[in-house]
């Protein structure tokens, strides 16, 4: 049997493959509290801007992960947490603190985008050697 796997388009920016992971982190936490490895990796495949398939490998600390999260600023740590980690609604998130729906998304954003340049992800590809990103 052949396995074919998926060529992605391109590159998934680093803080798009984050916030994917922190819809997890309950998960993730659970896992290490129980024992379990606490660094993820995953792969994939993505074609660059010559059309070349190229690998790419990112890894994640829990540790570097929860670290950073107690580092952010309130705020930010709060709109994340409950907008990203438990998956609650913008406006809901906008109404339990206070303050629009833009500024949750706003917040959001900035939080992942932090965790992604401080603290988390640990990326391996054909052309590099193991930048932090």
């Amino acid at each position: 049997m052949v396995v074919k796997r998926s060529v992605k388009p391109e590159e998934v920016p680093a803080h798009i493959f984050l916030r994917e992971t922190l819809r997890h982190y309950l998960e993730f936490r659970d896992l290490v509290a129980h024992g379990g490895d606490h660094v993820l990796e995953h792969s994939y495949m993505y074609k660059d801007k010559d059309g070349e398939i190229k690998k790419k490998t990112i890894s994640i600390s829990f540790w570097d992960l929860d670290k950073g999260l107690r580092e952010l600023a309130p705020r930010k740590r709060e709109a994340l947490w409950y907008n990203v980690i438990l998956d609650q609604k913008q406006k809901d998130v906008a109404a339990r603190m206070g303050i629009t729906t833009v500024s949750v998304g706003q917040y959001t954003l900035q939080a992942v985008k932090e965790l992604t340049r401080y603290h988390s992800l640990i990326t391996k590809g054909d052309e590099e050697e193991n930048p932090v990103i």
